[in-house]
């Protein structure tokens, strides 16, 4: 079962919500009273981070409170874009910056499995990643280059709370070999939070406005709408 599930942040954006939502718990309900299986729950999510980071908070909970709490969680359906999906928004900086946000929180989060919609290369409301005129990689495809760099590591690493509008996660490989992927998904520059202890930057990568992917020197402060790969050694 897929239930779309709006804003929690917003359900005025959605006149459908209270319906929804008893759908989810009255499905819920009789699934638990039959005293049937549960292996997986989906959802979709079209909008911003910070209102996603609610959404997968709000189901699983809504789960755990029903007592599924070995049910595993499925994003199935993801992208950043207001709600809209508009084809002047797609693979922007804004966007590709909200993409990293959203791989970031869906790592440290209880999503256990997520796909984005969509990687066709032809083109559409809610194709991100490639330019349907050329067939060529936008910015927000080198989000799951650096994203991969983090996978190949093997282990994720648990990194502090970041300010708001700053996203980040991490991993190793338990031998001295790191990565991070940062992101600012804000109009407005963050200060880097980040201590690296005993871990130097070998390489900095940067996606923005003007950058896809470079190398680059790491600024202290993120800037608007950017993405950084970090990779590191002890």
């Amino acid at each position: 079962m897929t239930v779309h599930v709006p804003p929690w942040a917003n359900p005025e954006k959605d006149p459908r919500y209270p319906h929804l939502m008893k759908c989810f718990t009255d499905f819920l309900s009789a699934v638990r009273d039959e005293k049937a299986p549960l292996d997986f729950f989906s959802f979709h999510c079209y909008d911003r981070p910070d209102f996603a980071e609610k959404q997968i908070a709000y189901c699983r909970k809504t789960l755990d409170d029903y007592g599924f709490t070995a049910t595993e969680m499925s994003l199935n359906e993801w992208l950043p874009c207001d709600g809209g999906g508009r084809m002047s928004d797609l693979g922007t900086p804004r966007q590709t910056a909200e993409i990293a946000a959203m791989l970031c929180l869906m790592q440290n989060g209880p999503v256990d499995d997520a796909e984005i919609y969509d990687a066709k290369a032809r083109g559409g409301a809610y194709a991100p990643l490639f330019a349907p005129e050329t067939r060529q990689p936008r910015k927000a495809y080198y989000v799951f280059l650096a994203f991969n760099e983090l996978r190949k590591l093997g282990r994720a690493v648990k990194l502090p709370a970041a300010p708001e509008g700053l996203w980040a996660c991490a991993a190793s490989d338990g031998e001295g070999n790191a990565a991070m992927l940062v992101a600012n998904d804000t109009k407005r520059p963050i200060p880097l939070p980040y201590d690296f202890g005993a871990y130097r930057i070998v390489r900095s990568r940067v996606i923005d406005a003007t950058r896809t992917f470079d190398d680059a020197p790491l600024a202290a402060v993120v800037g608007p709408e950017t993405t950084w790969l970090l990779t590191l050694e002890r």
